[in-house]
């Protein structure tokens, strides 16, 4: 009996121990729980980094004010070892590794914490706990560093930062953030006027004036009859219902259609030469990150397919939808890729090749067709949406009419009834909708352009080529590496010229997205919103730089790299981006990084590795030899934009 109840005691213990012995499951990044006053939102965050300017809130669903932050997760290394962590922040910071307390600090912004010992990690999980009150007055900043020798500090590597599964308040706020974003995407302000605030409440929808130069009326009539018959994932609703329901959407795209305006010119290339180049393109351009396109890769269900083309575009529209996607659509997701004239018209070529030929029929002309097509359009909310000099007499109640309660019926009813528009809702969707709606609503009034990017990095599809493509900086990268300012233009297509012309792929331009994206970026890292202004330039060290970059006593940077408007000497393997646009694009903190050692970044890189962890530079007779220093004078020159020279002489 003893020996039994032994028995029963040591197997006890021992899946105790498994049980206890089991890592835990985590999924990246770091939760975050904001508190303001009585008020506390978690949302998910890549690491601890933070910036929220002063009289901002720090999420949508708190308000402006003194709050603290709180960051809870893992740092998960490979192998066991010592490392050392600070801080930089404009606010008060605890940071915990397990049940130890490395750091607290109250900085200004203007300097960083002193470096904690090196403190040993476990291999696996680390518990990191890092605790931010933001300051009395100011903006509100925090990034954690760490290094391995106390010389290269860096950002805790996002790969190795995790959160545990199964956060049940970030569960919550996640689906009412999702409610939320459910809310802009189905246009509901555009019924239920609300006050204005997050951008996304301004999204407008194809226009229009002179649309029936730019679509069929086959294919106007299918989709308002159901959009969703056209594409799954379409957001507008279902308006017409009924037996009288396909006359109507008839009426309507017949209405349409007779809005004509300049009729777009050009012809698609058909031809078997034009066809292999727009195959060509059709790669160079990524086309497949977003679309399902015949014979090349396999299908996916979550991408959009081409095979409406000929239904839904004249061919000389086609071509011009290809050349300025925003232009009658300022929100469209559909990027621009400033594309010539000849790819254009050859692209355009492609796309009506490999699409089913549709007989068009003629749209109505009858008057009273025309008439009854109008009616509808002003009466069925249409204008809400789409723009048209059209007398609008669609009514609806404003969004603070609707208490929570009534948002079961009408569009959000489980099955709308009459004439209410039918959104088709998803399961998840209308409960994230409901769960909105229970709130105070005032987070349409809050604009976190760190929220805006996160949203519209997943609906502009960003990761299908960054960190796919060879050469585009990876997407958890961007917003440490390049300035809020470049950034903008950059993604607003006004730079005019391309960092990497060597590559064959091209990075799409999104106009309205372009301000708000970057900044956004920007802050997710820890930077403002705008890069502060630099102590005066220093003239004498941008000649210690210009040296350096030559091949006589520097480190003959002018072999792959351009200077201003000198072609790089003797690229070998891959060329560098021109010094004369390194300071208008990047961090200062990225390219300190970068210099002193580019393999940690980015481990395909040709760049090589000059400056030892010591801070010795193997140039001793410049600046002594002194790393910081020579980094220094290369900025310095960097700075001096395009106004930058190679050295001259031997």
């Amino acid at each position: 009996m003893l020996r039994l109840i032994l028995r029963s005691l040591f197997a006890s213990l021992f899946l105790g121990l498994a049980a206890f012995a089991q890592p835990v499951k985590t999924e990246p990044g770091m939760a975050v729980t904001y508190t303001t006053g009585t008020a506390s939102d978690t949302v998910g965050a890549p690491n601890a980094w933070l910036y929220v300017p002063a009289g901002q809130p720090p999420t949508p669903f708190l308000p402006a004010g003194k709050f603290t932050a709180s960051f809870t997760g893992f740092i998960a290394v490979d192998l066991r070892g010592d490392y050392l962590f600070k801080v930089e922040a404009s606010g008060a910071v605890k940071v915990e590794l397990g049940t130890n307390t490395i750091i607290e600090f109250t900085g200004d912004g203007k300097k960083a914490s002193d470096p904690t010992k090196p403190i040993r990690l476990s291999k696996g999980n680390n518990a990191l706990k890092v605790t931010f009150t933001s300051p009395a007055s100011g903006d509100a900043m925090l990034k954690l560093l760490w290094s391995e020798k106390g010389s290269l500090w860096e950002p805790v590597n996002s790969g190795m930062v995790g959160r545990a599964v199964g956060n049940e308040s970030l569960a919550q706020q996640n689906k009412l953030r999702f409610g939320r974003e459910t809310f802009f995407e189905a246009r509901c302000a555009k019924c239920h006027t609300t006050e204005t605030g997050a951008p996304e409440l301004a999204m407008d929808a194809p226009g229009f004036e002179g649309i029936g130069s730019r679509r069929h009326f086959g294919w106007m009539a299918s989709w308002i009859l159901d959009p969703k018959v056209q594409r799954a994932n379409a957001t507008m609703p279902k308006l017409l219902h009924g037996p009288t329901a396909p006359a109507e959407a008839e009426a309507i795209a017949a209405f349409l259609a007779s809005q004509t305006g300049a009729a777009p010119t050009g012809e698609p290339k058909k031809d078997d030469e034009s066809i292999e180049a727009a195959k060509k393109l059709v790669e160079t351009l990524h086309c497949t990150g977003c679309h399902n396109v015949p014979d090349l890769g396999d299908p996916d269900a979550k991408k959009l397919n081409l095979t409406h083309v000929n239904a839904k575009f004249p061919p000389a529209a086609l071509l011009a939808f290809l050349k300025n996607p925003g232009a009658h659509y300022a929100w469209t997701r559909m990027p621009d890729f400033k594309l010539k004239d000849a790819e254009a018209e050859q692209l355009a070529g492609f796309l009506s090749s490999i699409a089913p030929l549709v007989k068009q029929p003629g749209a109505p002309t009858d008057a009273a067709v025309l008439a009854r097509g109008k009616t509808l359009v002003q009466t069925k909310g249409c204008l809400n949406c789409h723009a048209l000099k059209l007398d609008n007499q669609f009514r609806a109640k404003p969004l603070s009419a609707l208490a929570a309660a009534t948002w079961t019926s009408g569009c959000l009813a489980e099955a709308p009834a009459g004439k209410t528009p039918h959104f088709a809702f998803t399961k998840a969707e209308r409960e994230a909708l409901l769960a909105f709606a229970a709130t105070d609503r005032a987070s349409l009034k809050r604009h976190v352009p760190v929220e805006f990017a996160e949203r519209q990095a997943r609906n502009l599809n960003c990761t299908s080529c960054h960190g796919q493509l060879d050469g585009f900086t990876r997407y958890e990268m961007i917003g440490g590496k390049l300035k809020p300012e470049w950034m903008a233009q950059f993604i607003a297509g006004d730079i005019k010229y391309k960092p990497r012309h060597w590559l064959a792929h091209r990075m799409p331009v999104f106009p309205k997205y372009a301000a708000d994206f970057a900044v956004g970026l920007a802050m997710t890292h820890g930077f403002p919103p705008q890069t502060p202004a630099e102590p005066p330039h220093d003239p004498e060290l941008a000649k210690a730089g210009q040296k350096l970059i030559g091949v006589d006593g520097g480190f003959s940077c002018i072999s792959c790299h351009s200077v201003g408007a000198v072609k790089a000497a003797q690229v070998f393997e891959s060329e560098g981006v021109n010094f004369g646009y390194a300071a208008a694009r990047v961090q200062r903190a990225y390219y300190e990084r970068w210099m002193r050692n580019p393999l940690r970044i980015e481990p395909q890189t040709k760049m090589p590795v000059y400056f030892q962890e010591d801070g010795s530079s193997p140039l001793p007779d410049v600046l002594g030899g002194d790393t910081a220093k020579q980094l220094e004078a290369f900025w310095q020159f960097f700075r001096l934009g395009d106004k930058v020279t190679p050295p001259t002489g031997p």
